[in-house]
């Protein structure tokens, strides 16, 4: 039986992301970290200046989504909060020794994982994948 949401544009990315992210949390559960909280962490590692706008931002998140985790995170002692002005969403964010060590044991399943799903495609459908993503985001 053919109908519209097997050929819906958005049911199909709801569903690869979701097979995505049901692998690589597979993959993270024996670290205690979910693939959104690694994420963050990587971004606080590599975007000077990280917050929780730009967490949310670069998630493509809400702020109230990102407050959590970054609590939780928190309180594994991955990350640590230092205000700034007392405004929440202005704190800068860093990692903790902790942070650093799970970024460090986690990186050969994050990329192992990220290989073999470029192993699929050819560069160009890579290249062309983007394009399309890119196209997407409204």
């Amino acid at each position: 039986m053919n109908y519209a949401l097997k050929n819906s544009i958005a049911y199909r990315l709801i569903r690869a992301a979701n097979n995505v992210n049901k692998t690589l949390n597979n993959k993270l559960s024996p670290y205690d970290i979910a693939i959104e909280q690694r994420a963050t962490l990587e971004i606080i590692k590599f975007e000077p200046h990280a917050n929780q706008t730009t967490i949310a931002n670069l998630l493509g998140k809400d702020k109230t989504t990102i407050s959590r985790s970054l609590n939780s995170l928190e309180k594994k002692r991955l990350v640590k909060k230092s205000g700034i002005s007392g405004d929440k969403r202005s704190n800068k964010v860093e990692l903790t020794k902790e942070g650093e060590s799970i970024l460090e044991e986690t990186i050969s399943e994050i990329t192992s994982y990220r290989e073999s799903l470029n192993e699929k495609l050819t560069q160009e459908e890579i290249e062309m994948f983007f394009k399309i993503i890119d196209k997407l985001e409204l």
